[in-house]
């Protein structure tokens, strides 16, 4: 059940410190660009220490992306199941755990960043590098508790089978944000995920 109680005041207070931490790195970035934007100068610029910063974001390009460690909603595994269409709830989720890590609703601006600035992209891809562990080491989980799955498949244990579904439900979303009219700053629609899963199972049944 979702919760509808209005956020706590820590809850806006933290929710407030963090926008106006990631506003002034992301501005101090458009300004000097990454190299020459400092925790210290974004701190300063956002009214807080330092130390405080840390408490919000693990590293500067964090903060001037908008985006945190992708999380899991257990509310997304209401209703998974291991017996039906397992790739595409895998390549949902996926989907879903990843879009976690982009807190900031600015997706232009960060598109912009990330164009001007390489190294911003390999950070956004060590983060969602964490988002595929998190729903393998989850799927592995779900796999270990069920009869069915829990001896793996031949000599592979769920682990790797988990890891072997993960790289697969990610097959569609490759395919779709790598499309002629996929837009970065728009972000993947869910219709355009659910075109490219359906070609997925197409090309199954095909070959098969």
């Amino acid at each position: 059940m979702t919760d509808t109680s209005p956020p706590s005041l820590r809850a806006r207070k933290k929710a407030e410190s963090w926008s106006a931490i990631h506003e002034a790195a992301a501005a101090l970035a458009v300004e000097h660009g990454v190299e020459g934007t400092t925790v210290e100068a974004v701190a300063a610029a956002a009214g807080v220490s330092p130390r405080t910063f840390f408490n919000y974001f693990p590293a500067k390009e964090d903060a001037v992306l908008g985006m945190r460690a992708p999380s899991l909603d257990p509310e997304l595994l209401e209703g998974f199941s291991l017996g039906h269409d397992l790739l595409g709830q895998v390549s949902r989720l996926l989907l879903a755990v990843s879009r976690s890590a982009y807190a900031s609703p600015d997706a232009e601006r960060r598109r912009k960043l990330l164009q001007d600035h390489p190294s911003l992209g390999r950070r956004r891809h060590e983060l969602m590098l964490e988002a595929e562990d998190l729903v393998r080491r989850t799927l592995a989980e779900l796999l270990a508790r069920d009869p069915e799955w829990a001896a793996g498949i031949g000599e592979h244990g769920v682990d790797e089978v988990a890891r072997m579904l993960v790289m697969q439900g990610g097959v569609p979303l490759r395919f779709a944000i790598t499309a002629e009219g996929y837009s970065p700053a728009q972000g993947l629609p869910t219709e355009d995920h659910e075109s490219a899963l359906a070609l997925y199972h197409r090309l199954q049944e095909k070959l098969s």
